[in-house]
């Protein structure tokens, strides 16, 4: 059943705990699981529940953002109505500061006269950096059955959680949420961390961004911490894979585990009926010669492969010389591995080049990064 529904992303909200990715891109644009971008699995989960009017917030180093999403066409939203839409945030002669954004709800002022104009009847906000395959259209019908001012998709936790950046942490009985606190650690009292994606009526969600002005109210969470106890605010607790990219540590360690676990490559990107959509290009398939040895990795195309690849994340145009050896690392496109080069816990960024016979090795716990271009 198509739901009357218009979507708002953040593009790169929390990108403090993320620099060393996001120094030439915002957090949406990092590439993910070899081929994807970060972006592809909000843009794909809106698009399989006929979500088609699309608002993507950017801030700043939006460029690869812009150029990833192109006019749409890849998620079938190339459209004459509605479709995606990057747009920054913009001033104006009563704006009282020029600078940019840092909250949830300081985007949601600055692009105001968009959500005025929406006609559909919800809305949905989502972040970035949560990476999961999520039925949005059954949220939205929980969200219609009980009637709920806000519905928050969240996950169980439990002790061992821990995030770089604070997310609401909730108590709820039979969905309706009856404890709220800010927290990036599990407390022993609030069992489901928020997903960072809320569903609400439109006129409510004015309603929030009218009252946000007239009592100076920058958070959007905070809101929600105020409200909680006198409103119908209830979650949606999903059980599915999910990988949330809070930090360089988070990063590294969701997509190593994508490239060892089948599961959960298989829950995320290999739905029959939700696929994860990216955009297209016009490359060759993997080159794997006579003297490779590739285990429990992700490749992308126009790779080549000439030596060995274990439990790595490999995107596009990576080149492994014969004889080097790539172990539970991640490369990014055009990165170039010498001959009988030995790389371990390793994150480079594009166009790296690793010359021959160098030995590079980080730790598991603390894997080492190569910016952009760096010739080592």
């Amino acid at each position: 059943m198509a739901i009357s529904a218009a979507a708002i992303v953040f593009s790169n909200l929390n990108d403090n705990t993320l620099s060393r990715l996001t120094g030439d891109r915002t957090v949406a644009a990092i590439p993910f699981a070899c081929r994807y971008r970060l972006i592809d699995f909000p843009l794909s989960n809106l698009v399989n529940a006929d979500v088609s009017k699309i608002h993507v917030i950017a801030n700043y180093n939006y460029r690869s953002l812009v150029e990833h999403i192109g006019s749409g066409k890849d998620w079938d939203l190339a459209r004459k109505k509605d479709g995606v839409n990057v747009i920054s945030p913009f001033q104006t002669a009563n704006t009282a500061s020029a600078s940019v954004f840092k909250t949830h709800m300081e985007a949601l002022k600055s692009i105001k006269e968009y959500i005025n104009e929406f006609t559909e009847e919800y809305v949905i906000l989502m972040d970035s950096d949560n990476v999961l395959n999520i039925d949005l259209t059954e949220v939205v019908g929980v969200h219609e059955k009980t009637e709920a001012d806000i519905t928050i998709v969240t996950k169980n936790i439990s002790e061992g959680f821990e995030t770089k950046h604070n997310r609401i942490l909730i108590s709820s009985v039979a969905g309706k949420i009856t404890d709220a606190v800010m927290g990036n650690a599990f407390n022993g009292r609030n069992t489901e961390a928020s997903l960072d994606i809320f569903v609400m009526k439109t006129e409510y969600l004015r309603l929030l961004i009218e009252e946000a002005e007239a009592y100076g109210f920058n958070s959007f969470t905070g809101m929600i911490l105020k409200k909680y106890k006198h409103s119908n605010y209830r979650t949606y607790c999903y059980t599915g894979y999910n990988a949330c990219v809070s930090s360089f540590l988070d990063y590294y360690k969701c997509s190593i585990e994508l490239a060892t676990n089948k599961e959960a490559r298989e829950s995320l990107l290999y739905k029959k009926e939700a696929p994860i959509f990216t955009r297209v290009h016009n490359s060759s398939p993997v080159f794997y010669k006579s003297t490779a040895k590739v285990e429990n990795s992700m490749i992308a195309d126009d790779c080549v492969i000439e030596g060995t690849v274990i439990n790595s994340v490999l995107c596009r145009g990576v080149h492994v010389g014969k004889g080097a050896v790539v172990k539970n690392s991640v490369l990014f496109k055009g990165t170039t591995v010498g001959k009988n080069a030995s790389v371990n816990c390793i994150v480079t960024d594009k166009d790296v080049t690793i010359s021959d016979g160098v030995v590079l090795s980080g730790n598991d716990n603390m894997p080492f990064y190569i910016g952009k271009s760096r010739h080592v």
